[in-house]
């Protein structure tokens, strides 16, 4: 299980799938902005709609929340995503004051508000325990540190059996939300998004019977 301490804001899987379709970003999955090469396809995207915003943020990450126990939401139609600015992943334990306390620059804060009212106004921005059960997700998490560090990759038989004993060892606890905070709108505009989705509804409408592309 791959857990994530994460500073950003919702994004409801709806308006997700809209913003895909609407903008033809082909490349992301809207059902699970993790896979593939959906976290690249809407950074680009991002960075040619938003880029007063983006100008001030790091790479987006987009962390998907999934508990494969849980019987309301199943993979891929979990309710909404993550916009992170910040983010730590661990398997083992995450020293949550110590990732805190290391701030947010004011304009990394500013741009996050801007960002967060023009996609998704409404939404709190704050830190949040995201946890995600997709074994070949920490698979590739995982290899993707190894490729980082001084380690080498380690074999895939290793790396499922330390996803499985982290799954065992967390699957009956952890808190998704740590700290909220809110932060003023700044955008009072409103959206054309619904008039033009309608226009595309036949794509629009596989989308949202849960089909990934």
């Amino acid at each position: 299980m791959s857990v994530f301490l994460v500073h950003g804001f919702r994004w409801a899987r709806n308006d997700i799938r809209i913003h895909v379709v609407l903008q033809e970003v082909d490349d992301a999955a809207p059902n699970n902005l993790m896979c593939g090469d959906s976290e690249e396809a809407m950074n680009e995207n991002f960075r040619e709609l938003y880029p007063g915003p983006m100008a001030n943020l790091p790479p987006l990450r987009f962390i998907e929340p999934l508990n494969p126990n849980n019987e309301k939401f199943k993979y891929p139609s979990e309710p909404f995503a993550y916009v992170a600015d910040v983010v730590v992943q661990s398997e083992d334990v995450i020293d949550v004051t110590e990732v805190m306390n290391a701030g947010i620059r004011a304009a990394q804060w500013d741009a996050m508000a801007d960002l967060r009212d023009i996609i998704a106004k409404g939404e709190k921005i704050g830190w949040f325990v995201v946890h995600n059960g997709d074994r070949q997700l920490a698979q590739q998490e995982r290899l993707k540190k190894d490729e980082n560090g001084a380690n080498g990759v380690e074999s895939e038989a290793d790396t499922i059996a330390g996803a499985e004993a982290v799954e065992a060892k967390y699957s009956k606890g952890l808190s998704e939300q740590v700290a909220r905070l809110q932060v003023p709108a700044k955008y009072d505009g409103s959206s054309d998004m619904n008039e033009k989705a309608d226009r595309k509804g036949g794509k629009f409408k596989k989308l949202f019977r849960g089909d990934t592309r």
